[in-house]
């Protein structure tokens, strides 16, 4: 494609133009009542303001205004792909402060950055970034609030506890009604939110002046206020035979029948859920309600066994990838449906909305696999969302391997899962990770883009089928980027360290951006409240450009290549270079990896052996234990796991690199490991060299993520790089080590009198290998 130009300024102002009239804006300038103007703005007044300013003749691109006034509201400044967002909100800034407007837009065709301009802050709403364009109606809200995040009220003065608490009832109910927990009890349930939420958007239409898509005696208005019985039967006989007859042609959407049947319990649930407004009318998430049920419904959450991908990072995902008209768009995973609702909203937003497109979209542009139930729910939620669930179907997608068939493909599929179908894609594993990715690649057409949230243990493992899925990856698709997601990114839900690829299908890779992305707006606990830390807008503001920041580096493809395709972050971040290196695994033949002692077996009891744990590697010889469990019977307990006197020991999870020497033969828990040297380098000069070097090695280029800090596994251990001069150069290593040791304990005898010594001492670089 190099021989391709690439789009200039004026290909974002058409961007732009289309979703602004989209939105409702008047963008004619012909029209009386246009309320947007392009490179000028509506007064002379406004004008000789900016001009007093900026006598060079310098206007905004964009000005909106408040329809029938002389009010400005907003700026936006237009940039061609590749150009620093921050430019343009600067430049809209400039212009903003000659007239009094507040909120400022900057847009590079897929990604937008909002600003209020008192202060420079981001703009939100109930918490969550805007990052897209606003109608009038909504931009109002903060211009008449004066405030740069809005927190959105429902229409009735309920709370989500409100809200929870009639889930939670319902909940209570249709376990009455004999039915399952979990899923059962769920899609019951969903279809109660589905006519509630149908009813209130066909509300919505009729305020907007569009006309009905569904006719109001299928809907909640038409039975809610029935007797018991009587509801019971018009629901069954009247409303879900409308429904199965519109939507279920392409697989099973609504039962016919509803499973309650005591019509009192569906008074109260219906009673229940009447007191709500489940659908703010001026906001366009149309299917929040059943992702708020499974998140915080009690008894669901984890019976379904998946975890749901934060709205947030599925909008960034979804606007880094940034979908077009025409494009096929397919997440194999796809659960509630979330990228594939996000996807289906870029595009309409994005598009010249005429007939003919909305069929389109509607019937030709999304496309979803589901192993679960669930997919049911993502049908209801594409519904709501404007359809387009015609191609969402319940199966196993890796049963159903897909040969470059879409344009599109955001998923985050279910991690650590078992598969029997490994060798439909040429490959061996059980585990499904690699698989997952390798049908993500294969589906896509050439050209086609994905956007995928992977654990990192893909980007580093070393089995056969992990390596052969990323040599794929990087030989065969343009890793566009690797955005590394912060720990606490998934919570409440799990601290799975998780990580964010880019990339489109057809060359290999040249380069890889990588950015960390440590706080993503949110508190990192289970709360999960907004926080003004944020290093999402940095990377949403450089992505075009994928320019390095304290937030990101580029890496070239060779030094991916040599490193098995390791695409890690954190093993290029902070790794440095060491003089005469060696890894750790070639100078030992085995790694005997410890086993937690089962503490109920009162059998283990005794004094033959001693079981050690990191808390133990106090001194340099463990002859004693804090666990006192031994005599070990268990079939566990076999040769391989026994640590014999004189083994050197090495902690590698979360506390690095503490050695000690076995004082006698032990086993040891699953946090520390035995390494076992091959003769020509089982010495006692190497073994205390070794003693002394591993506890201050930086072991962050080779440690995985963990909920609580850093962690090596197996696969990671023997790739840590170590100096390893000659014998002499060891000695005095450890010669130089062991006096500073002795000077450090000296001087925490004599209680830190001198500190400003202290603190000299304890940092030396006791290698002097540092570049």
């Amino acid at each position: 494609m190099d021989y391709l130009t690439t789009p200039l300024e004026s290909a974002t102002r058409k961007e732009i133009d289309r979703i602004l009239q989209n939105l409702g804006w008047i963008i004619s300038e012909f029209d009386i009542s246009c309320n947007v103007f392009t490179e000028r703005v509506r007064t002379k007044e406004e004008a000789k303001l900016i001009k007093d300013k900026y006598p060079k003749g310098r206007f905004p691109d964009y000005v909106l205004y408040s329809s029938g006034t002389f009010q400005p509201i907003a700026i936006i400044e237009a940039k061609r792909v590749g150009t620093k967002l921050e430019t343009a909100l600067k430049q809209a800034k400039e212009y903003a402060e000659c007239i009094g407007v507040k909120a400022i837009f900057g847009v590079d065709g897929a990604i937008v950055e909002a600003r209020w301009v008192e202060g420079n802050k981001l703009l939100k709403v109930d918490g969550q970034l805007v990052t897209e364009l606003l109608s009038e109606k909504s931009l109002l809200k903060f211009i008449v609030q004066d405030e740069s995040e809005i927190i959105s009220p429902l229409k009735v003065a309920k709370t989500k506890e409100d809200l929870i608490a009639v889930f939670k009832s319902t909940n209570d109910l249709l376990r009455q009604e004999g039915m399952r927990e979990g899923i059962e009890r769920f899609t019951e349930f969903s279809n109660f939110l589905f006519l509630k939420l149908i009813d209130e958007i066909e509300k919505d239409r009729e305020e907007k002046g569009e006309p009905r898509r569904m006719e109001q005696r299928y809907c909640w208005e038409a039975f809610y206020k029935k007797d018991p019985q009587e509801m019971l039967d018009y629901i069954n006989d009247t409303v879900l035979p409308k429904l199965v007859k519109e939507y279920n042609h392409s697989g099973d959407v609504f039962s016919d029948k509803l499973k309650i049947q005591n019509p009192n319990i569906l008074k109260q649930i219906v009673d229940g859920l009447s007191e709500l407004t489940l659908l703010d009318v001026d906001s366009d998430v149309k299917g929040d309600a059943f992702e708020y049920f499974l998140k915080n419904s009690v008894t669901v959450g984890n019976d379904l066994g998946e975890y749901y991908t934060p709205r947030h990072i599925v909008k960034l995902i979804v606007d880094l990838v940034n979908p077009k008209f025409g494009d096929k768009v397919y997440d194999p995973c796809c659960g509630t449906g979330g990228f594939l609702i996000e996807a289906f909203r870029h595009i309409k937003r994005t598009c010249n909305l005429t007939e003919s497109t909305l069929s389109v979209l509607e019937n030709e542009t999304v496309y979803g696999g589901e192993l679960t139930g669930t997919a049911k729910i993502a049908k209801m939620n594409m519904i709501l969302a404007g359809d387009g669930h015609t191609h969402i179907v319940q199966q196993d997608s890796l049963q159903n391997p897909r040969k470059e068939e879409f344009d599109v493909i955001l998923t985050n599929f279910p991690f650590s899962q078992k598969t029997e179908y490994a060798h439909l894609y040429g490959l061996s594993s059980i585990g499904a990770n690699a698989i997952f990715l390798k049908h993500v690649i294969d589906a896509l057409k050439p050209g086609g883009i994905a956007g995928v949230v992977v654990p990192d243990s893909v980007l580093f493992a070393k089995d056969i089928d992990t390596i052969k899925v990323r040599r794929q990856l990087v030989e065969e698709c343009e890793i566009q980027a690797i955005i590394q997601l912060s720990v606490h990114t998934f919570l409440p839900y799990t601290q799975q360290p998780t990580t964010i690829l880019i990339f489109k299908k057809g060359e290999r890779t040249k380069n890889v951006w990588f950015f960390e992305v440590l706080s993503d707006g949110f508190m990192g606990s289970t709360k999960r409240r907004p926080i003004d830390e944020n290093d999402l807008p940095l990377l949403r503001s450089i992505w075009n450009e994928k320019s390095v920041s304290d937030k990101s580096f580029i890496l070239k493809y060779d030094d991916i290549k040599k490193d098995t395709y390791k695409l890690f972050l954190n093993y290029y971040k902070a790794r440095k270079r060491v003089r005469n290196p060696i890894e750790l695994g070639k100078l030992c033949k085995d790694l005997t990896i410890g086993h937690t002692p089962d503490k109920t077996r009162h059998d283990y009891y005794g004094k033959e052996f001693l079981w050690a744990g990191i808390g133990d590697m106090q001194d340099e010889q463990i002859t004693d234990t804090k666990i006192k469990l031994s005599k070990l019977g268990s079939d566990l307990m076999t040769d391989r796991r026994k640590i014999r006197k004189g083994e050197l020991l090495m902690s590698f999870k979360l506390t690095l690199g503490k050695t000690a020497f076995a004082g006698k033969d032990l086993f040891t828990n699953e946090a520390i490991c035995a390494l076992l040297l091959k003769d020509e380098y089982n010495t006692e000069d190497i073994k205390r060299y070794l003693y002394n070097v591993l506890p201050i090695i930086d072991y962050t280029p080779y440690a995985q993520r963990a909920a609580k800090g850093l962690t090596l596994n197996k696969d990671l251990i023997p790739t840590v790089e170590i100096p390893f001069p000659d014998k002499s150069g060891r000695v005095k290593v450890i010669k130089r080590k062991e006096s500073i040791i002795a000077k450090k304990k000296q001087l925490y005898e004599d209680l830190k009198k001198n500190a400003e010594e202290y603190d000299k001492f304890i940092n030396i670089d006791v290698m002097g290998f540092k570049e």
